[in-house]
């Protein structure tokens, strides 16, 4: 009897994602996107994976291009010998004018057209459990999540968001709790876009594999997908990365900085000194921080389109103080001084500190306007 099952485990990956806020950029980053699922189906013929697990969301839509369906399923006939199970999430739920009702998937595609189901594969001694979606919407996958503890090895394919005690969700809610004695080898979590810890509860390791590369600045740092071994109560899976690049989200402090070329030549040295010989092809939105010199505003537009002469995708956002006592600019006879005196007795009646930044914000944001800057997210 087969007590093993080599698998690899990805979700939401949400080709065809239009990415319009990378501008001219967009169409090359959605080719690389899928390219990452064609390196995932070659990582499984390395590695000989039996069961390749996407746990929802492997469409941003319903509604993808045909030149990618075929990529896609031209990659999964090129693994015959792995099983490929898919489960629907919200963004790609199963319908009937879905790109998962074609007739035309490659034999060794498992697609999960129920909100629960079982399939079994006795010869691999697998039992697989899995929810799809059926609408943008679910409150629950209408099945206990439960398998029979009787020596196959049992995976679930769960896309979904878990919750704790006392909250709600739309989205397959779940709670951890519900795994301790599931009879479950492995979950696959799909949904969540960052990657999480293998977690064990009772016999039953869980985990998110978060998203195999990034689409936006909310999903920054590498990105990639659990691979290993399942047994019987018990996985051994590592995390490999598959992102192509990654986004970085990061700050610059250009105190005493009184140039726009300084400002370049700093940020240009804390990518390459952070990010390594290619950080080049990674995609950046920086913030410029600390004092600037009263007289002195960066001009971010110069900035961000030299930088593109260097990086794969940057944005600048000028996000500095000005080196300024505000009291004395508060006790000026001018528009600016009651503009500053308004501003700083709304900061001091603030009740929490929250409230308290967005109003300081709103302070220097019209200073900056005083100045003829008046964009905040300039690029």
């Amino acid at each position: 009897m087969n007590d093993r099952i080599r698998i690899i485990h990805c979700a939401d990956l949400h080709i065809g994602a239009e990415l319009s806020f990378l501008k001219n950029k967009a169409g090359s980053r959605k080719e690389e996107i899928l390219n990452t699922l064609i390196n995932i189906t070659k990582l499984c013929t390395v590695q000989g994976t039996e069961l390749l697990v996407i746990a929802g969301d492997l469409f941003d839509s319903n509604h993808i291009d045909s030149a990618s369906l075929t990529a896609v399923k031209n990659a999964f006939a090129a693994i015959p010998d792995t099983i490929v199970a898919i489960a629907a999430g919200n963004h790609d739920y199963f319908a009937v004018d879905s790109p998962y009702s074609d007739d035309d998937w490659p034999a060794n595609v498992l697609i999960i057209y129920k909100k629960f189901t079982t399939i079994e594969y006795p010869q691999k001694n697998l039992r697989i459990c899995a929810s799809s979606f059926l609408g943008s919407y679910q409150d629950s996958c209408g099945s206990p999540l439960t398998a029979p503890d009787d020596g196959m090895i049992n995976i679930l394919i769960y896309h979904g968001e878990m919750i704790s005690d006392g909250t709600k969700s739309r989205y397959n809610p779940f709670s951890p709790k519900e795994f301790e004695n599931s009879g479950f080898d492995y979950v696959a979590l799909g949904h969540v876009h960052t990657a999480t810890p293998l977690t064990r509860v009772g016999n039953t390791t869980y985990a998110y594999s978060g998203t195999p590369d990034g689409n936006g600045f909310d999903e920054c740092g590498k990105k990639g997908v659990y691979a290993g071994t399942v047994y019987k109560h018990r996985a051994d899976l590592s995390f490999i990365e598959t992102s192509s690049r990654t986004y970085e989200d990061i700050s610059t402090d250009i105190s005493a900085l009184t140039s726009n070329s300084k400002i370049i030549k700093k940020i240009l040295g804390q990518l390459e000194k952070t990010y390594g010989p290619s950080y080049t092809e990674n995609l950046y939105r920086i913030s410029l921080t600390g004092t600037i010199p009263e007289g002195f505003v960066p001009n971010v537009n110069q900035i961000c389109s030299e930088l593109q002469e260097f990086l794969y995708f940057v944005k600048v956002a000028n996000r500095t103080k000005p080196d300024t006592d505000i009291n004395i600019l508060a006790s000026d006879f001018s528009l600016k001084g009651l503009f500053v005196k308004k501003m700083l007795s709304k900061i001091n009646a603030c009740e929490n500190e929250d409230e308290k930044e967005t109003y300081e914000n709103a302070l220097y944001i019209g200073l900056k306007a005083f100045d003829g800057e008046v964009s905040y997210y300039e690029n």
